[in-house]
């Protein structure tokens, strides 16, 4: 990631946290039994296909509300999960990756085809929800995502906003999300380590080219040690492709899922 003034770091980070996006249908549902992540379900729940999208950090399941009010993918069925720490969870931040894929264990087990999306620390738990399962999972689409320990040290603001001062100053999601970063690296050595090659699924790499808070290195590190991955870079667009670029990652769900 590029160096930025604290500022401009924390506005960036903060775009996340409420992105403007259109509203989804909210669907009162009982989780209980099958994750214990909090969910938001639209799209046709009776089908038999189901998208998980996971979002980054800081974040929230309504960072995907444009893809779960999109009229192309509505016919399948489509949840979005608020990690620990992060919107209405209710639970503490969880900084370990595995962790938290192992929370939503029971979304890709539940004998529909399961498709996966995540965006940016999202994409490495849903790697890991893949290498948990690999068989109830169909297929990943990976956007800006962190990969690479190399990539994904603590940074020097980072280093700023974990201190005692910051906790007086900076929002809550914002300090839970550095707590994260502080260990990324560790988290991504550790998903590094494991058998990528059970990972039979297609799997789609998504990256600007431009992104300045997830190295598109990352991408590049990821499709190294899954030579079958499609790898797509984006010139001109950022770590905000998510909701900058609608249509295309729209397109790019219903390809990987009609695979």
């Amino acid at each position: 990631m590029a160096k930025k003034p604290v500022l401009s770091v924390f506005l960036i980070l903060m775009a996340a946290i409420s992105p403007g996006l259109a509203m989804a249908e909210k669907k009162a549902t009982s989780t209980q039994s099958i994750t214990k992540a909090s969910i938001k379900i639209a799209g046709n729940s009776a089908s038999e296909r189901r998208v998980i999208f996971i979002h980054g950090s800081p974040g929230s399941k309504e960072a995907y509300d444009d893809y779960l009010g999109h009229p192309a993918l509505q016919h399948l069925e489509l949840v979005s999960v608020d990690r620990p720490g992060f919107g209405e969870s209710g639970l503490p931040v969880e900084t370990s990756i595995q962790k938290q894929a192992e929370a939503l264990i029971g979304l890709v087990s539940s004998g529909k085809e399961t498709w996966v999306v995540g965006h940016s620390l999202g994409g490495p738990i849903a790697l890991q929800l893949a290498l948990l399962a690999p068989d109830s999972v169909s297929g990943l689409l990976l956007i800006a995502s962190a990969f690479d320990p190399k990539l994904e040290s603590p940074k020097w603001y980072n280093y700023i906003t974990d201190t005692l001062l910051a906790n007086f100053i900076l929002p809550d999601d914002l300090l839970k999300s550095n707590r994260e970063m502080m260990v990324l690296d560790k988290e991504l050595e550790k998903l590094a380590a494991q058998n990528w090659s059970v990972l039979k699924m297609p799997v789609m790499l998504v990256h600007g080219a431009e992104d300045d808070l997830a190295n598109p290195g990352n991408s590049r590190y990821a499709k190294a040690k899954l030579p079958s991955a499609e790898l797509m870079m984006m010139p001109g667009e950022g770590h905000f492709i998510l909701w900058e670029n609608v249509p295309l990652l729209v397109d790019q769900i219903k390809t990987l899922v009609s695979k």
